[in-house]
């Protein structure tokens, strides 16, 4: 008798600790599957402002590269020199704010383009066209789009690097309009 109930409490003794096991584990793998839940929401999250950061600079730098090759074909033409003066001033903004648009790119492992999608022919045609503060308009534009990616990508990001880019290339990029109102206005009243 005695060695029965000791085989009972050992049985018992095995089936309580068997039973405080599968709940604890239970219990371990449901806050197992919320942490994982959690972390994959969170991972989640991070990759989508990335993919939006990325699109951003992506499209900022295209404009770059537009008003970089916009105006190159300016230049060429037969204008006042302080046209051509100011026009290689935004020229050379737009390659120092390319420069900066490529580093913080390489840096967070981002592809941007390296050519600009206007076309010789069709810009030179319309400026023989529409004559030249038509292309001046349509640079200031694309500089006033460009700052605003640049402000966007600001707001959206908590990176460090995008958030000095853009303060950075703000404040060219208030230069370059200004610069090309002023030329815009010179334009007008010469005219």
């Amino acid at each position: 008798m005695k060695m029965r109930r000791k085989i009972f409490t050992l049985v018992a003794i095995i089936f309580i600790t068997i039973t405080a096991v599968s709940l604890n584990s239970c219990e371990f793998f449901i806050e197992s599957e919320k942490a994982k839940a959690s972390m994959e929401t969170a991972t989640n999250k991070a990759i989508k402002i990335q993919k939006s950061e990325a699109k951003i600079l992506v499209k900022a730098s295209r404009y770059s590269l537009d008003i970089i090759k916009l105006c190159k074909i300016i230049e060429l033409e037969d204008i006042a020199e302080h046209v051509k003066t100011t026009i290689g001033e935004v020229k050379n903004q737009q390659l120092i704010i390319l420069q900066k648009y490529d580093k913080v790119a390489a840096e967070n492992i981002i592809s941007i383009p390296k050519y600009s999608d206007l076309e010789y022919r069709e810009v030179k045609r319309a400026i023989d066209a529409d004559g030249l503060g038509v292309h001046l308009e349509l640079l200031n534009e694309k500089i006033s789009s460009q700052k605003k990616l640049v402000k966007k990508l600001s707001d959206k990001t908590s990176n460090a690097d995008f958030k000095a880019l853009a303060l950075h290339t703000n404040l060219i990029l208030e230069k370059g309009i200004d610069k090309i109102d002023e030329t815009l206005e010179t334009i007008k009243t010469d005219s």
